[in-house]
This record gives structure tokens, C-alpha cells and sequence, in this order.
């Protein structure tokens, strides 16, 4: 109904019938993605992220130009409202905030229920079959340029053997994925994940650097706000959000036989009130996402946050050095090795894949993992921190912060 509607009224027809076919499939699946939201009570914007970059739409299921015209076209129907791609969210693990915005309009909420299409029984209307990813595991190059936004995929994608053990780990990925592809998640998106390790032309690599868990749709669950992500739910129940405070900082001093204080917020440092903590986190944030301490703000972390400027790195880097004295030798070589952000992201997203299995294969437990926090639903909260918490004793002799959100 809706798709035959937009399709006439707005848009460009083709002559070629698979074409059609897949504007077809793009307006429903673009119009389940803009309906969606609405299925919670309070859906903060409803405002879905989609990148318009070129190398964003190479293998997805719609094309580049379908989407243009799909998009144009409902815009000119009044049913769209469209900002261009800029930062729309304080929270920096929000990884949609660069990405041009979409939100369905009082219009087109209107014409949907007129015609027996309310937003909260959207899935009843446009459920979607999807391909869960054939080979999960995907290896990229260095990124010339050091970088502090880790939280997304760098470096060019890159062609590699699939070995025994890599045919091995994508085995265990696709049980993840056919495993929570049997469970309801409301209030979000994720069709399945891949996995992506990083710096695949370093000398030293050995599908040991990188290695998190990307949700492959382009509006997935990671890419909304905390604050949206606990309105979500897993087979109608809502859910808890475990989240390893300080996880990079952790998993470093642990390298170094060092335990964490866990009965202190690891960003209140001697000398610093709380007005600083959030420029601390961000300290971790640069000096993790490059080769040495940072001595100054990087101009694309002031570009985000222009506030940075009125915090002194000297003064941050005094006070961490004081509270953590080892973080003066990160970059420098280590046991026969020098540590990068790849391998801090490598060894906080084994644990978090390791957890992810035990919970599903020894207790059945759907869970979502958003970097260094994992989901499930609130009735297993108490059995999730327990595992997570173990797994990551067991692999970096340390016990993690863990703190949980709940809607």
C-alpha cells in the first residue's frame, strides 16, 4: 500500500523490472526504518542515521541512486524531513552522529494509520527477510593517519586466506547470528554481525588486532544513543545495558600485572574537580588512538568538542601520570612488543565475544554487544555481569568496573 503509493506519486519509475523491484524493497525497508522508533512510548526524535558516502551503499542491498530517488521523492511528499550529515550527539560511542539524519513527518505518520499502518505495528507490515553475512570476517589495512575515533571500522578492506582457524571463528559468528536472528528485538535494528580486525599489513598480525562486532545494518542499534537503546526490548522484555567503565584503561594496566581501584570513578583525578572529568575521559580517548601521550587536544577531537579547549592537556596529563604513573610509557616497547589501540580493541572484544557464546550456548541468553558494554534482557542481567565479569578475569587477570543501565 504505502510503497505502491510512494512509488507513483513521488518517484522516478523504471522501465527495467528489477529495478523496480528494488526501489520497491527500499521504500519498505526505508519506511520500517523511519516507522520503527515509534514503536516505544517515548521515542526521543525517532531520527534514523544513514551515511549518503559512496563506498557506504558497495554491497548493500540497495543501491546509492534507489536511495537518492527514494528519499528525494518522499521528501518532496512532505513525508520526510532530511539534515545533512554533521554531529547530532554528545556521546561519543555514538557512531551514527556524522551520517545524514532522516525523521518521518507528522504527514507521513498520518497517512500510514489512515491506511491501517499505525507506527507501533510496524513490523507486522514490513518485516523484511535478510541475508545473515556468508563470510563474517573482514580484515582492513593500517589508516596512514593515527586516529582517535576507534569505535568505528579504519583502514581500506583488504583480501586474506581463509584458514582453518579463520573458517573456525566464522563458524562462531554465524551461531551468533542464526542464534539471535530467532529472537524479537524491538526499538532497534541488527541483522547480524561482522566481525572486523584491523591492521592486517602490520608485521606483527595475527588476527590479533581489532576484532569487534559490527551490527551490518547501516541504522543498527549501535549507532543510537544509550538513552535509546535501553527503550529497547528482546522477545517483548526490556533490557539491561553492562558496561566495562574504563575498559582500555583496565585492560592496559592489567598488561603491567595492575588492578584497577574499583571503588573509585577511574576519570576524578587528584588535583581536578568533577568538572573535569569528561576532558579526562577524552585524555584516554586521544592518548589510546595514538602512538604516545598526547600532549595536546587533536584538532579533529577540538572540531567535536570545541569545550576541550578550556581544559589544559599539560594539567590532565600531570594528574594522570600522578594516578596512574604507567600511562607515561604507553608507545613504548613492552615485553618484546609495543601496544597500539588494535591491541586494546583485540582484547576487549575477545572477551566480550567469548561472553557473547557462553551466554547463548550454556544458558540460552540472546545478548547485543555495543563495543565494551553488552545487552540482554533485564531477567538475565544478573547471570550476564556474572560471565562477563569472568571471562574477563580469565583472560586479563583483572576485574573489570561493571556498572548497569537499565531503562
Amino acid at each position: 500500500m504505502v510503497e505502491e503509493y510512494t512509488i507513483h506519486a513521488g518517484l522516478r519509475e523504471r522501465k527495467r523490472r528489477d529495478t523496480a523491484g528494488k526501489l520497491q524493497y527500499a521504500t519498505g525497508a526505508f519506511l520500517a526504518d523511519l516507522l520503527r522508533p515509534f514503536e516505544v512510548e517515548e521515542h526521543e526524535g525517532c531520527w534514523v542515521y544513514k551515511s549518503l558516502n559512496k563506498a557506504s551503499f558497495t554491497r548493500a542491498p540497495v543501491g546509492r541512486h534507489a536511495f537518492n530517488q527514494l528519499y528525494n521523492g518522499l521528501e518532496g511528499l512532505g513525508f520526510l524531513q532530511h539534515v545533512p550529515g554533521h554531529k547530532v550527539s554528545e556521546e561519543r560511542e555514538d557512531t551514527g552522529k556524522y551520517a545524514a539524519r532522516f525523521r518521518a513527518t507528522p504527514e507521513l505518520l498520518r497517512f500510514c494509520t489512515e491506511h491501517g499502518v499505525p507506527p507501533a505495528a510496524v513490523l507486522d507490515h514490513f518485516e523484511f527477510e535478510y541475508e545473515l553475512p556468508k563470510h563474517p570476517v573482514q580484515l582492513r589495512k593500517r589508516k596512514l593517519k593515527t586516529s582517535y575515533r576507534t569505535t568505528e571500522p579504519v583502514g581500506k578492506p583488504m583480501e586474506f586466506e581463509r584458514t582453518p582457524m579463520v573458517e573456525g571463528m566464522e563458524r562462531a559468528i554465524s551461531e551468533l547470528n542464526e542464534f539471535f536472528a530467532k529472537h524479537t528485538l524491538r526499538g532497534g535494528v541488527h541483522q547480524g554481525y561482522v566481525r572486523i580486525f584491523q591492521n592486517g599489513d602490520d608485521p606483527d598480525f595475527h588476527w590479533n588486532k581489532g576484532g569487534r562486532l559490527y551490527s551490518q545494518h547501516a541504522g543498527n542499534y549501535q549507532t543510537q544513543s544509550a538513552t535509546r537503546r535501553q527503550k529497547m526490548t528482546i522477545n517483548g522484555e526490556p533490557v539491561a545495558e553492562i558496561d566495562i567503565s574504563g575498559s582500555y584503561l583496565t585492560i592496559f594496566l592489567s598488561l603491567y600485572g595492575l588492578q584497577l581501584d574499583l571503588t573509585e570513578d577511574p576519570y576524578l583525578l587528584p588535583g581536578l574537580g568533577v568538572e573535569h572529568r569528561g576532558a579526562v575521559k577524552q585524555w584516554f580517548v586521544g592518548t589510546f588512538g595514538s602512538a604516545k601521550p598526547i600532549r595536546r587536544w587533536p584538532e579533529d577531537m577540538l572540531a567535536d568538542d570545541p569545550s576541550l579547549r578550556e581544559h589544559r592537556v599539560a594539567d590532565i596529563s600531570k594528574a594522570v601520570f600522578t594516578k596512574y604513573p604507567v600511562l607515561r610509557s604507553w608507545g613504548e616497547p613492552f615485553n618484546g612488543r609495543t601496544y597500539s589501540w588494535a591491541d586494546l580493541m583485540w582484547l576487549e572484544s575477545e572477551v566480550m565475544f567469548s561472553t557473547m557464546l557462553n551466554l547463548m550456548r550454556e544458558h540460552q541468553t540472546p545478548s547485543l554487544v555495543v563495543h565494551d558494554s553488552l545487552i540482554v534482557p533485564v531477567s538475565k542481567a544478573e547471570i550476564a555481569t556474572e560471565r562477563l565479569r569472568r571471562r574477563f578475569q580469565d583472560q586479563q587477570k583483572a576485574t573489570p568496573r561493571l556498572k548497569t543501565k537499565l531503562a
